[in-house]
């Protein structure tokens, strides 16, 4: 037992630390994967002192990168043709050269132009099986010629001494090399007057001439695949805005998307936008580059600053809008000559709003704002990437290539996943609360059917029993009426049998009228609301005797004798009045209709769950139609009974309406001619319970799943009324709500234990919209209900669940 607790306690720690790293562990994963796709080949083949030794080389399958350092000279056009000049100086390739130091120690400027030159020595056979070779040209920024051992092989933009004469060109080309021997002899020509990094920025590729076009096309097609993604990830992050405009981050998500696809096509090495347009909108698109990288700063810096929702940041967003703006209008408007340098400090200023990203989201996750550690950590890893890629533009010899976006996708691909979260959980919340609503409607819909049904069916029934009762009334008074002016008419001339006579025909028409009026003030108890019922525990014999005694003098004038069979005794929890009154509507019905010199026989037994009171009479019987008819709805005329008696013929459906009340039964059988036979069922459950909530609803749910669970179910909306019935009753369960107007339930079970007697303690089960789904001893111990109070349950359980957990606690 112990070393299963323990390693229980083991394996759930461990979760929660994998639930709590997350998000770095797989965003780590995915950053080393990524960087190790980075790997370029032959790494170690450095140029040293302009040459580059290749003779080792494999060029069946790879290509080899011309870096290292060239021979390096500025502001000088030298002759291809001719040998170089004794006096060198050395530059590295793969890094501009306003980043390099002169002889002076002095940088370069970005501004200029110069000669690059590399001597690559071959293999003895490097196109083997004819195979040509071939060079795969960067951007070069910003204009060249290339020559291969003296020999013009490929031109870009206009190389020019001035900025006047010189046009810029961001083309990648790749060349083909028909003759080639043992010695490479590479001569670039290059000026710039336009870009901030200038001079051989990228890496030239040097191969055959089919892994060349291979690497092309690998580079070119993932550079399309990353845009098309961005393009899809743009209109997605607006569908969702649209869908739901709450999420004002998801538009903002777009536009971020929208500058990285920008980027994507004008700063990636394989420069689609540029390689598709020609030289003459080569200024333009530059522009457009710059303009990309607002949208992703403005957008991604307002993101992450308005995370904390606190004033310092909300004072720092309008700073970034007026930064964003300035930065917009350079990229537009600044002449090209300007452009590189002004954006450049513009670009090297943004970072401060990095880090008051960076900033601002350890704030919100500090105070625990919504996906604060995701952006925490997809922040970091993007900081940490982009410093890798510092590092490895700065060395480009280190054997890696940049990542380039990649550290910039750590940041928002989370975030996509986090909006993606996010509208999933509201569109499951919205079909949650649909689903619930369309139910609560049809559950709604069908008890206000089955309520006006049961309406109409008793507007009708009392409309019927009034008309009815108005002229059965009427036909007594009125003979009584009549005899009473009769007898002041000619009292004096009456005999005494006369009198006798007319004050006892006077006497059966007010008993019947009376009779009439006690059944009219039973059918009043039920209302638009369903029967009220006052329940009580009581003995059925008990009451059987009381109601033979009450009609015995009725069956006494016709000669029939009441036979008892109740070898039981029986107790129930029912309101005692309504089944007195459907014992003797039943009662006074077989002696009525029975005929004289003849028996009544009332049995009482248990049948299964149910108490049966059976009574038995011979009388007229009734046909299968008579029956139909008195247990319908049907307007019908009461029959004479065997004496004459007249009746209202509305006592039996009164009665069923009592049984119904009490989720009871009656089962009529006849033959006509011989008798009828009238089985009332009650349950014999004595497991009730009083259930206290001003919710009707709820109280009915309930209350409807108790009782289809055997159990008595008496109701109450208030704990004053609660009370009112715990002054009759003791049930085996009280369940009571704890908010509630006037007497809440914590003051109605403090009233009740101070009331009770020692003997009447039950248990109390207390339920709550606000308790929690589990976990509810706190608050019994918090309100000194602990010893008290059973159980502390939640109302947003199922009707069913709940009558569970609470049968539950009671087993």
């Amino acid at each position: 037992m112990i070393l299963s607790v323990f390693f229980s306690s083991i394996q759930k720690s461990f979760w929660d630390l994998v639930i709590f790293c997350r998000y770095p562990l797989i965003l780590v994963l995915v950053m080393v994967s990524t960087t190790s796709c980075r790997f370029d080949a032959y790494p170690t083949l450095l140029a040293k002192d302009g040459v580059l030794d290749a003779s080792t080389a494999n060029f069946s399958g790879e290509t080899i990168n011309l870096t290292g350092k060239w021979e390096f000279y500025w502001n000088e056009f030298l002759d291809p043709k001719l040998e170089s000049p004794k006096q060198k100086s050395y530059l590295k390739v793969g890094v501009p050269w306003f980043s390099q130091e002169n002889e002076d120690g002095e940088n370069y400027p970005s501004f200029g132009f110069a000669t690059y030159r590399l001597t690559v020595i071959l293999p003895d056979s490097p196109n083997t099986e004819g195979e040509p070779l071939a060079v795969l040209i960067p951007v070069l920024h910003s204009a060249y010629k290339m020559y291969v051992n003296g020999e013009l092989v490929a031109e870009n933009g206009t190389i020019a001494k001035t900025a006047k004469d010189h046009k810029p060109s961001f083309h990648i080309k790749i060349i083909p090399l028909s003759r080639v021997s043992k010695k490479l002899d590479l001569v670039i020509h290059i000026s710039n007057f336009s870009h901030k990094y200038a001079g051989i920025h990228g890496i030239i590729r040097f191969g055959k001439l089919q892994n060349i076009i291979r690497i092309w096309n690998v580079n070119n097609t993932i550079t399309w695949v990353i845009m098309i993604f961005m393009l899809l990830l743009a209109a997605y992050h607006a569908l969702v805005y649209f869908i739901n405009r709450s999420e004002r981050n998801a538009l903002r998500m777009a536009f971020v998307y929208l500058g990285i696809l920008i980027l994507s096509s004008t700063l990636i090495e394989t420069k689609i936008l540029f390689n598709l347009f020609p030289d003459e909108y080569c200024v333009s698109l530059f522009r457009l580059s710059r303009l990309g990288f607002v949208l992703i700063m403005y957008f991604g810096a307002y993101i992450l600053l308005s995370l904390t929702q606190m004033r310092f940041f909300k004072r720092m967003i309008v700073v970034l809008k007026i930064y964003a703006l300035l930065f917009a209008g350079v990229a537009i408007f600044t002449p090209i000559s300007h452009l590189a340098e002004i954006s450049f400090h513009f670009e090297f200023l943004s970072t401060i709003f990095v880090f008051l990203g960076l900033f601002s989201v350890s704030l919100a996750m500090y105070f625990q704002r919504k996906q604060s550690r995701l952006y925490f950590f997809s922040l970091l890893l993007a900081i940490i990437g982009g410093a890798i890629d510092l590092f490895l533009i700065v060395n480009p010899n280190f054997g890696y290539r940049p990542m380039g976006l990649v550290s910039l996708y750590f940041f928002i691909f989370p975030q996509t996943l986090g909006v993606t979260l996010g509208l999933v959980r509201v569109y499951k919340r919205s079909e949650s609360l649909s689903k619930e609503l369309y139910k609560r409607k049809e559950a709604l819909e069908k008890k206000v059917k089955a309520r006006t049904m049961e309406l109409e069916k008793a507007n009708r029934w009392k409309a019927n029993f009034v008309s009815l009762i108005s002229h059965d009334l009427r036909s007594p008074l009125n003979s009584v009426n009549q005899i009473l002016d009769v007898i002041d008419f000619s009292f004096a001339e009456s005999t005494e049998v006369e009198k006798k006579k007319f004050l006892e025909i006077c006497k059966t028409g007010v008993t019947q009228s009376l009779r009439m009026l006690e059944q009219l003030l039973d059918v009043s108890r039920f209302d638009a609301f369903g029967t009220k019922l006052i329940q009580t525990r009581f003995s059925v014999n008990d009451l059987l005797n009381e109601i033979i005694e009450s009609v015995e003098p009725l069956a006494t004038l016709k000669g029939i004798r009441i036979q008892k069979d109740t070898p039981i005794q029986a107790e129930i929890i029912a309101d005692r009045t309504l089944i007195g009154e459907v014992f003797k509507n039943i009662l006074t019905n077989s002696i009525k209709y029975s005929y004289l010199n003849s028996e009544v026989w009332v049995g009482v037994s248990y049948k299964g769950k149910w108490l049966a009171v059976e009574i038995r009479d011979r009388g007229l019987g009734m046909s299968e139609e008579q029956i139909h008819k008195l247990t319908g709805e049907e307007n019908i005329k009461s029959m004479p009974g065997t004496a004459g008696e007249r009746g209202t013929g509305l006592g039996l459906q009164l009665c069923m309406n009592i049984l119904e009340a009490h989720f009871g039964k009656l089962r009529i059988k006849s033959v006509l001619g011989v008798g009828s036979a009238f089985e009332i069922s009650l349950s014999k459950s004595t497991k009730s319970v009083l259930l206290v909530d001003d919710s009707g609803n709820f109280r009915t749910d309930l209350a409807e799943v108790m009782r289809r669970n055997q159990w008595i179910v008496i109701e109450a909306g208030n704990g004053e009324e609660a009370l009112s019935h715990l002054s009759r009753i003791t049930p085996s369960l009280l369940i009571t709500d704890l908010q509630m107007p006037g007497m809440n339930g914590i003051s109605l079970i403090h009233e009740w234990e101070g009331r009770r007697h020692q003997n009447q303690k039950i248990p109390i089960i207390l339920v709550s919209s606000d308790a929690p789904l589990s976990g509810g001893e706190k608050f019994l111990e918090e309100e000194g209900l602990e010893t008290i109070v059973s159980a502390y349950f939640s109302k947003m359980y199922k009707a069913e669940d709940l009558c569970q957990q609470i049968e539950s606690i009671l087993d």
